[in-house]
């Protein structure tokens, strides 16, 4: 068989994901679609329709992966270890960071600011739930199970989602800036968790 007549191996999943994710960060959610992904992978929209139900489903499991993947590197605190409950808030800290700096958020921030707000705003997506299922099993674990822990996870997750969803403005001071928003949401997820509003050397 010749080059010209072999067949064209379809994208990993990985691949497809990564280049969703290029054109909502460059696009945005609502004018991200099939044709440019499948131009961006090399393939066509046939193949997206055998394995999407539709364009939202790919956004959805590629947005997905990318949040599952930034809160499993947020786990990975980076300098000397704080105090148990303390590493749940640099945790989070680290989380928000992440999230708010990445290149999807700041252009669902620009071009959807009503989706960011919902984001927030709505308890019931399939996003939220798995911030707050990581929450309860990397934040708040130490609570007692039941509506102690729930009300903390969810104390915490509100006041994260703000400093996680809308990407700080562009400043000359732009490291004195992430700084700052560091400490404050740290500050306020101490007060979520019942400790002094800084972590002990």
């Amino acid at each position: 068989m010749s080059s010209s007549q072999r067949v064209q191996e379809p994208p990993g999943m990985a691949t497809v994901y990564r280049a969703t994710l290029d054109a909502l960060a460059a696009r945005g959610p609502r004018r991200t679609g099939i044709t440019h992904i499948a131009q961006l992978t090399g393939t066509n929209r046939p193949f997206f329709y055998r394995n999407w139900a539709s364009p939202d489903a790919l956004l959805r499991d590629a947005t997905m992966q990318e949040l599952k993947r930034l809160l499993h590197l947020a786990r990975e605190v980076p300098g000397p270890l704080p105090p148990p409950r303390c590493l749940g808030v640099r945790r989070v800290v680290r989380a928000a960071r992440l999230l708010r700096e990445h290149p999807v958020v700041a252009a669902m921030a620009r071009t959807e600011p009503a989706l960011t707000y919902a984001a927030v705003l709505r308890p019931d997506t399939l996003w939220h739930r798995t911030a707050q299922h990581w929450l309860t099993e990397h934040v708040t674990a130490h609570l007692p199970s039941g509506t102690e822990q729930d009300t903390a996870t969810l104390a915490v997750l509100t006041t994260a989602l703000p400093y996680a969803l809308i990407p700080p403005a562009e400043s000359p001071d732009a490291a004195d800036e992430r700084a700052a928003v560091d400490q404050r949401l740290s500050q306020a997820v101490h007060a979520c968790l019942g400790l002094p509003l800084t972590c002990p050397d």
